[in-house]
């Protein structure tokens, strides 16, 4: 097939010659142009450093401040709610009597058993500023002697559970989660799960288990059973562990029900 005449000798061969030149210069002086081009390295940098030797002084106080041991307030004055929260009304408390805006819900009292959990956050202000009704809602009771603060810590009046001098008193842990949980439900506002207010503090396995330097999977398994019978007595009763069904990833079995961890799974061990 012969080129129409109007195309011929549209590109002479000196042209052709001359663009090959230019393209191999291009490739000698730019170097090899890669099939792929790498993507360039993101640089992260913090715009607002932390000043050396800076510390947050309202939660450097907080943590001092849990960890200071409370008297122990046997006796209290007995009045109902109404007539406690008419008389803090009287007494004019409010929020400008508030000596510590921020603290943490920190106690030996309350990690006695396990402290799986960081220590709640507790913004005070803000509560008694934007959701309480009144100082009463939380300081529900106040000591018997005469001339004693209105609003004392609840580590006072709650410590441990079952204290033989207060029997009928919730430990401080149960105090805690009665009085958040309550008002956020009653309110229906609010979390009451434990990640909702608490920030999680995993268990340090590094001393607890004792694995090989490359370990198998039934060997792991075995170390976790170790410690978590119960747990595993679940598992295999479990939806997920008696799973059967087809996968479609299986080749040849994509239609076989009796495939899966209830059956022939290759991670059921």
């Amino acid at each position: 097939m012969k080129c129409p005449k109007q195309y011929r000798n549209a590109f002479p061969a000196w042209l052709v010659l001359f663009l090959m030149l230019v393209w191999v210069w291009g490739l000698v002086i730019a170097g090899p142009v890669s099939a792929v081009e790498k993507k360039a390295e993101k640089v992260y940098s913090n715009k607002h450093p932390q000043p050396e030797g800076w510390v947050a002084e309202d939660q450097k106080r907080a943590r001092q401040r849990a960890t200071q041991e409370v008297d122990f307030i046997e006796d209290v004055l007995e009045e109902s709610p109404i007539v406690r929260k008419q008389r803090l009304c009287r007494l004019g408390l409010g929020v400008e009597d508030i000596e510590h805006d921020y603290m943490l819900l920190k106690n030996p009292y309350v990690n006695s058993y396990e402290d799986q959990y960081g220590p709640v956050r507790f913004m005070h202000t803000q509560h008694a500023e934007n959701y309480a009704d009144s100082c009463a809602d939380c300081h529900h009771y106040r000591p018997a002697k005469e001339g004693a603060s209105e609003t004392v810590r609840c580590a006072a009046c709650h410590q441990e559970p079952f204290k033989e001098d207060a029997l009928d008193r919730v430990g401080l842990k149960a105090a805690y989660h009665l009085q958040c949980m309550g008002c956020h439900k009653q309110r229906n506002k609010g979390p009451v799960g434990c990640e909702s207010c608490h920030r999680e503090k995993p268990v340090d396995h590094s001393e607890l288990v004792a694995l090989s330097a490359d370990p198998r999977p039934q060997e792991v398994t075995r170390e976790c059973l170790r410690c978590h019978q119960e747990e595993g007595q679940e598992m295999l009763t479990s939806a997920h562990w008696q799973w059967r069904g087809p996968s479609t990833y299986i080749a040849g079995h994509r239609e076989d029900v009796g495939i899966g961890k209830g059956t022939k799974a290759i991670n059921n061990f």
